[in-house]
């Protein structure tokens, strides 16, 4: 049966998905443009004051520094961290010996809120009442001596990054999904060939997850952009500003400053940082994608 006026029908069917994204995204997202622009209190309400909170923003060091701390976050995460996830998806894949134990207990962490995780590593590593002290003294190792880790301006950025950039039980799932949609018969034809297992990685699993590897360096960076629980949980961006980064930032200028016109201008960054890691991102996946096509 022919279907008249198909582009009314269209409309009404997704005009609740576009009235659920205009309250839900689209209005705050254009609130926080607007008032990143004024001075704006708990105790005032917004007028406008032009590109003021911008500059005072990027006048301020701690604000650098949390950019600075952020985009090595998504450098570490979008590299490290996503290939850490494929490499494990390799193995498993091949189902060794013990695969499905190693499987669960790689993706425990996962599942464990990350705020529970940054009270978890805090206690372990305190070096005067965490679990980690009776085994520093079964060693000989004097207590008083072992600095605090997430407390010393020295290690407080990597014992933070340690906190989650080996758990890529996330990226293992997806890699694991995508390697399952492979038909298997390109495997075994290759195997009757004489590759192996080395050369079926190299030249098939490889270039085929090239697509995906591009999804999750997506997600792992957007996520790190507005990375917030884990890191106010161990250090709340100390020491000084050692651990800062933009969401900690804005929780600052919103809560202990109470300047709302600040935290909105921070977070205007945040956006637009974020939409430059995405295109950025697609882009150089679509260029390699090209090449790759180019080259078949």
């Amino acid at each position: 049966m022919r279907i008249k006026n198909k582009g009314l029908w269209i409309v009404l069917f997704t005009m609740p998905c576009m009235l659920l994204f205009a309250l839900v995204y689209a209005a705050p997202i254009v609130t926080v443009l607007y008032t990143s622009l004024c001075d704006y209190t708990t105790f005032s309400g917004p007028v406008f004051a032009g590109v003021k909170n911008f500059v005072n923003i990027f006048g301020d060091g701690d604000f650098l520094e949390s950019i600075k701390n952020t985009l090595v976050w998504v450098l570490l995460q979008s590299t490290f961290h996503v290939s850490l996830g494929l490499v494990m998806a390799l193995v498993l894949r091949r189902k060794p010996k013990g695969w499905k134990v190693v499987r669960t207990a790689y993706m425990i962490p996962n599942i464990v809120p990350t705020a529970a995780t940054g009270v978890m590593f805090t206690l372990l590593l305190n070096p005067t009442f965490g679990i980690v002290k009776p085994f520093l003294e079964m060693i000989g190792v004097e207590v008083s001596q072992v600095p605090n880790l997430f407390g010393n301006s020295r290690y407080a950025f990597w014992t933070v990054t340690a906190t989650w950039i080996f758990y890529a039980g996330f990226n293992t799932i997806i890699f694991l999904a995508e390697m399952g949609a492979v038909d298997k018969e390109i495997y075994e034809a290759a195997t009757v060939d004489g590759a192996s297992p080395w050369q079926l990685d190299r030249y098939i699993t490889l270039p085929l997850m090239r697509n995906i590897f591009g999804t999750c360096v997506t997600l792992a960076s957007v996520a790190m952009v507005s990375q917030f629980d884990i890191i106010y949980m161990t250090t709340k961006g100390g020491p000084g500003n050692r651990t800062l980064n933009l969401p900690i930032y804005l929780y600052k200028a919103a809560t202990l400053e109470n300047n709302y016109g600040k935290a909105n201008a921070v977070g205007t960054v945040q956006i637009a940082i974020g939409l430059i890691l995405v295109l950025l991102i697609q882009r150089m996946f679509q260029e390699k994608r090209e090449q790759g096509e180019k080259k078949r």
